[in-house]
């Protein structure tokens, strides 16, 4: 079973920036740190995204700055003030392009707490 992600959990683009994480929702607690809830990641900014800038004549590399959007991972039973918590299986794109590829990935690199779980 997945573990619910808090503002401690470690969330990152492919690139290894850090997505800021920020709890909508001060009602439920794991470890001393608000859990996140659907729609929380919405344009959450990242910060020290690792790209490297494209080499003449590749197409431009763009850092990632935002979330742009998330796949999966929101808990069907467990939810807080009527939204599904986020679960470290959330992923997603962020507005950064490498090369041709627009969107890169962003994924949970550690939920930062295993005391916690749901589906």
């Amino acid at each position: 079973m997945p573990f619910p992600i808090t503002e401690s959990s470690k969330v990152v683009c492919l690139h290894q920036g850090s997505v800021q994480l920020k709890a909508g929702q001060t009602k439920l607690k794991v470890n001393g740190a608000r859990v996140l809830v659907d729609g929380d990641l919405a344009g959450a900014a990242i910060s020290q995204c690792q790209t490297v800038p494209a080499s003449a004549p590749s197409p431009v590399s763009i850092k990632c700055t935002l979330v742009a959007s998330t796949i999966r991972g929101v808990a069907t039973k467990l939810k807080v003030q009527g939204k599904g918590v986020l679960l470290d299986t959330i992923n997603g794109f962020t507005n950064g392009a490498v090369a041709n590829v627009v969107n890169q990935p962003w994924s949970v690199q550690s939920a930062a707490q295993s005391k916690l779980k749901a589906k």
